[in-house]
């Protein structure tokens, strides 16, 4: 006959939670469970249907008792148990439900710092690891503001683990929720991570330049100023410099550069310089502060890979003021790109500029701005592509072109050999045309011969024309 122990022991809900697990989830009643366990103490470590113990569930319902009670009772010889009992309390707190969870996350994600504290403390050695979404206890306690569970793992874990989603750390974390506190504890307590990055590339001062948390990135450069020099390989080699000009945080551009006063140099994956950012994304206030640098001259002019200089791409802004640009006494009005343009050349032709280019073309040539030259022996009229749909468009046109000027020559051609009124047979004039001294004869074999030579230039043209590739649309 079936033991009532055993009977007991396999009765749970749909979902496989024991009365254990029931009782651990709806109230704190310790006395309860010691009853419960000195007659089933199998019912310690039997898993729901997600993998949870029942500590799982009073850990993330508050109930100190019960995670008290199963605690101790796991460290007390009760029960047949082997190896010995101690391990048989560092199994529970250390298993993983089927997400991955400890009772430890469990207790973090709800702020119980008196459960989160009584865990910790009854294994310290233990290097929780993160779950399958990738958080472990620490960045969980970080991410979610709980300060003093951050500072309860710091203190009391003797290897803590760090690790979040996309690979970012504890300090990435304290540097995106611009929590100062916590930044100073993990540098004291985890220095290494400073250089840690993320999924992105970046580092912790990558985000304290993206959301302007200035006190967070003195912080990190007080505490290794190197940092500023770490470029994101998997966001187009940006350093954290570059991040703040993007976003336009003068101030921290500023106390990067007083920290690291030769960073300025970098360039992006695109050879972008810092002037280069600040005009693309229009921030007016950091152009003015970089113009004002005396490094700035070796910038003014730099080509990106695509042969532009800052001031290229300032044609092309919305409304940026840019005259500090191009009155700048170092920069190069006439300089030339990848395609041989200026940066007068990228203005369209006088009937289709806006206001915008108007005011634009106007202050290039005030400032001696000039259309390029170097592809005018190319093409006739110094064509300029202003678009690659207009480009297109030529393209077709030439080839249609190409096409009835074959035809023209190749009929002209075959009309010159089947003359209207043929030849004499015989006689003296064997061999001459019929109609060879007829005005209109005459008339029709010099139109001919025009056409086709005419036809015969064309393509030729046309073929040369596609060789160079050069031409542009004015």
């Amino acid at each position: 006959m079936k033991r009532f122990s055993d009977y007991f022991y396999s009765q749970h809900t749909p979902v496989k939670d024991t009365v254990l697990h029931v009782l651990a989830e709806s109230c704190d009643s310790a006395n309860v469970v010691q009853l419960i366990l000195a007659g089933h103490g199998r019912l310690l470590m039997k898993l729901n249907k997600r993998g949870e113990t029942a500590l799982h569930l009073a850990a993330r319902n508050g109930h100190l008792g019960i995670v008290r009670a199963l605690i101790d009772y796991a460290k007390s010889e009760a029960g047949h148990w082997f190896p010995p009992c101690s391990d048989r309390r560092k199994r529970m707190l250390r298993m993983a439900s089927v997400a991955g969870n400890t009772a430890l996350h469990e207790a973090v994600w709800n702020n119980f710092y008196d459960i989160a504290k009584l865990l910790v403390q009854e294994d310290p050695e233990f290097r929780y690891p993160h779950n399958y979404a990738l958080e472990t206890p620490l960045y969980v306690a970080v991410e979610k503001g709980r300060h003093n569970i951050m500072v309860l793992i710091l203190e009391s874990c003797k290897t803590p683990s760090y690790l979040g989603p996309g690979y970012k750390t504890a300090l990435h974390a304290a540097s995106i929720l611009n929590s100062p506190e916590s930044m100073k504890l993990i540098l004291e307590k985890l220095p290494n991570l400073i250089k840690n990055v993320d999924i992105f590339g970046w580092t912790a001062l990558h985000y304290a330049a993206k959301f302007n948390h200035q006190e967070i990135a003195r912080l990190l450069l007080s505490a290794d100023r190197s940092t500023a020099y770490v470029a994101a390989k998997t966001d187009g080699f940006k350093t954290a410099l570059h991040i703040a000009v993007i976003n336009g945080h003068v101030v921290l551009v500023q106390d990067i550069l007083s920290h690291c006063p030769d960073c300025w140099v970098q360039i992006t994956g695109k050879s972008r310089n810092i002037l280069h950012l600040a005009i693309k994304h229009e921030k007016g206030e950091v152009l003015e502060f970089v113009l004002q640098n005396s490094w700035a001259s070796k910038l003014i002019n730099q080509n990106d890979n695509e042969g532009n200089t800052p001031l290229h791409l300032y044609v092309a802004t919305k409304n940026l003021d840019g005259n500090c640009l191009v009155n700048h006494p170092f920069v190069d009005v006439n300089s030339f790109d990848n395609s041989n343009s200026t940066p007068l050349d990228r203005i369209v032709r006088d009937d289709q500029l806006s206001e915008r280019q108007i005011l634009i073309k106007d202050e290039l040539e005030q400032a001696g701005g000039t259309r390029g030259y170097r592809n005018v022996a190319t093409v006739k009229k110094n064509l300029r592509a202003s678009s690659p749909d207009e480009v297109k468009k030529v393209e077709k046109l030439a080839a249609n072109f190409s096409i009835v000027a074959t035809l023209i020559a190749t009929v002209t051609f075959a009309a010159g050999f089947t003359i209207p009124g043929g030849y004499y047979s015989d006689g003296p004039h064997k061999g001459m045309a019929v109609l060879g001294k007829k005005a209109a004869f005459i008339t029709f074999v010099i139109s001919d011969s025009l056409a086709m030579f005419a036809s015969i230039d064309a393509v030729l043209g046309l073929i040369r024309l596609f060789q160079t590739k050069n031409y542009r649309l004015k």
